[in-house]
């Protein structure tokens, strides 16, 4: 399995944010760039969370041992990662009245970049193990 949080793929995360800073500069009104640039951050929080969380549960599968702080981490990761993200949308939509279409392109954007590098990973390390 390709590991999900690597150099590479926060390389890409970091490169995104300096695409969406470009395109944000571009528009007038602030509160767009800043919609675009909390989105991207939101979902790019939201995997990082995830590839965090999936680790465990590897750990978990591989060495079939778990520890009641192993157990409290995965529960209470998976119940911050949630809450924070329905509180985060709440907050940047209702409190800050941001414009919930730009929070979804940055989101889309940002799934974009993580799915286009996960899959020409995984199709390089197939296309590499076929190989031989």
């Amino acid at each position: 399995m390709i590991s999900g949080l690597t150099k590479k793929t926060l390389l890409i995360l970091a490169l995104g944010v300096l695409v969406l800073l470009a395109i944000a500069s571009h528009f007038e009104e602030r509160s767009v760039g800043i919609a675009l640039l909390s989105g991207y951050l939101l979902f790019s929080l939201n995997y990082i969370l995830l590839a965090r969380i999936y680790a465990g549960l590897v750990q978990v599968s591989q060495t079939g041992a778990t520890s009641r702080a192993m157990k409290i981490w995965l529960f209470a990761g998976s119940g911050i990662k949630f809450l924070g993200l329905i509180a985060a949308l709440y907050a940047l939509i209702v409190y800050w009245k941001l414009p919930g279409l730009y929070i979804a392109v940055g989101s889309l954007f940002s799934l974009f970049l993580l799915t286009s590098l996960l899959t020409t990973s995984y199709l390089r390390s197939y296309g590499s193990s076929t190989a031989h």
